[in-house]
This record gives structure tokens, C-alpha cells and sequence, in this order.
């Protein structure tokens, strides 16, 4: 029993270091899956950012006002901070952004490389385009400036959009192959705990059955032994009360044969047996005294058997 205790301690930790790693992967892959759906919003909205630094950056060739010059530089410049420090974060990461485990990823390493001369060009002719007034961006150098400037964005622009969409879709891949990989392992798990479970029932359960059984079958067989037991000893009780009774009857016998006896032996010395007008003869004697013994001898016959029986 101390065994499958044992054994039965064995198994349960087993299966309980399985769930609980069971859970730990579950709440990683869901914690990771917060990460990675982050990520690749990030990544989609740079390719919107990219397009809406291109169309501010043309727009503000044709803003026939100041107002509209520079509410539109203000869009150009709002949209390009948050396109830089978003890149920055999808390459580096940052406080609340964890991009280690993903980039990883030799593809998405190599995609980033060749991005990297796309975003440098635009990044650089918006850092141009902030720098401009609207007095000076109509006419001269300045509108020159911003007239190559827009040049460069818009011409970069189509290769970087490709090439980020290249890199959202490799984050959905590599999430898409985590969750595949958490699937598995969860598959192994259960496959391991569903093992355990089977091994327990045939090393524990089926052995403590077994055991339990056997006890049933002695504690039955030790019910009977007491049931007999008492029935014994009632049957015992009877039958020395049996004894006692027939010792009681051959004492009582025994007295008056040797009352009898007496009698016989005074008769045949005197020869002479009186009782009122009839004599009784020696014969009649000699046949009451073997009636008595005949009686005595069945009843230590009797008392005999009782014994054997008990």
C-alpha cells in the first residue's frame, strides 16, 4: 500500500507539472499574442503613414495660403514623427513595445536592411520640408528645395510601401507560426497527461481495486468466522448445560445403585427380603440392579457423544 502511495505521488506531480506548464505556455502565448497583434498594427500603419507623408508633402506645393501651408506642414510633420519613432520601435523596440523574440527572424532582419535607404531618403527630405517658411517656399532656392524634396518622397515612397508590406506580413507570419508551435505543444501536453491518466489507472487504481476487493473478501470471510464463532459458542454453552445435566442424572443413578446395592448385599447376607406379605427374590434383585446399570451406561454413552460434538 505504501508503494502505491508512492507511486500514486509520483504520477500526480507528474501530471501536475504538466498542467501547470500547460497554463505557463498558455498565458505566455496569450501575452505574447498582445505583443504580436500590437506589432503588426504598428507595422500596417506605418504603410497609412507613409502615404499620408507623401500626399501632405504634395499638398503643400499647391496651399495658395499661409494658414494652409502650414496646417499642412503641421499634418507632413505630426504624420513623419510618428512614422520615425514607430520605425525605430519596430527595429529596436522600446518601454512598451518587446520586438526581440520577432526579430529574431533572419527575413525580417534582411527586409528591414533593404527598407532602411527608402526611409533614411524620405525621413531626410521631410527633416528639409520642415525647415521651410511659406514666403520662401514659393519662390527661389527654397521652392526648389521643396519641389526635390517632395521629388525624393514621392519617389521612395512606392518602394517603401512594398517593402513594409513585406514586413507586416512576415510579423503575421512568425505569429501565425507561434500560435502553430503553442498548438503542438499543447497537443504533447495532452497527449502526456491523457498517458499519465491511463499509466495511473492500470499502476494505482487498478492494484488499490484489487486490494480493495481482497479486503472486502476477508472482512466477508471474518464476518462468518465470528457468525460461526458465536454460533459455536452458544452450541458450547448448550451443550456443557447438556453435560452438566446428564453428570447430574448419572450422579443421582449412581447413588441409587449403591443405595441398591447396599440393599442386594444386606439381602444376601440375611437371605431374606421383606416388604409387608410379598418376598422378594434374589432374582428380581439382581434384575432391578442391572436395570439401573443399563441406564447409567446409556447416559455415559449419551454424555460421551456430547463431548465429541462439542
Amino acid at each position: 500500500m505504501k508503494k502505491l502511495s508512492v507511486q500514486y505521488l509520483i504520477f500526480l506531480g507528474i501530471l501536475t507539472v504538466a498542467i501547470v506548464t500547460s497554463q505557463i505556455l498558455i498565458q505566455k502565448a496569450i501575452s505574447d499574442s498582445k505583443t504580436d497583434s500590437r506589432i503588426i498594427n504598428i507595422s500596417g500603419r506605418q504603410r497609412m503613414l507613409s502615404q499620408k507623408i507623401t500626399k501632405a508633402a504634395l499638398k503643400l506645393q499647391s496651399c495658395e495660403t499661409r494658414q494652409e501651408f502650414y496646417e499642412t506642414k503641421l499634418e507632413l510633420t505630426n504624420a513623419a514623427d510618428l512614422w520615425s519613432r514607430s520605425h525605430e520601435a519596430l527595429k529596436h523596440g522600446n518601454e512598451s513595445l518587446d520586438v526581440t523574440e520577432m526579430n529574431q527572424s533572419a527575413t525580417l532582419n534582411k527586409l528591414f536592411t533593404q527598407i532602411e535607404p527608402f526611409y533614411s531618403s524620405i525621413i531626410g527630405a521631410v527633416e528639409n520640408v520642415k525647415k521651410l517658411g511659406y514666403s520662401a517656399s514659393q519662390s527661389g532656392e527654397q521652392e526648389e528645395t521643396l519641389a526635390e524634396s517632395v521629388k525624393i518622397i514621392s519617389g521612395n515612397e512606392a518602394s517603401f510601401l512594398k517593402l513594409m508590406n513585406d514586413i507586416t506580413f512576415e510579423y503575421d507570419h512568425l505569429a501565425a507560426q507561434k500560435v502553430e508551435e503553442l498548438s503542438s505543444s499543447e497537443f504533447y501536453l495532452l497527449a502526456v497527461a491523457l498517458l499519465l491518466i491511463v499509466l495511473e489507472a492500470f499502476f494505482i487504481f487498478r492494484p488499490m481495486i484489487k486490494n480493495s476487493k481482497k479486503k472486502d473478501s476477508e472482512i466477508s470471510e471474518l464476518h462468518d468466522y465470528v457468525q460461526k464463532s458465536i454460533s459455536f459458542i452458544g452450541k458450547s454453552q448448550e451443550g456443557e448445560n447438556q453435560i452438566k445435566e446428564a453428570e447430574e442424572k448419572i450422579k443421582m443413578l449412581t447413588e441409587e445403585n449403591v443405595q441398591l446395592s447396599m440393599i442386594v448385599k444386606s439381602l444376601e447376607n440375611s437371605k431374606i427380603v421383606a416388604t409387608g406379605d410379598q418376598i422378594i427374590k434374589d432374582s428380581q434383585i439382581e434384575q432391578l440392579n442391572k436395570k439401573y446399570e443399563k441406564k447409567i451406561k446409556g447416559l455415559e454413552r449419551e454424555l460421551a457423544k456430547i463431548k465429541t460434538a462439542l
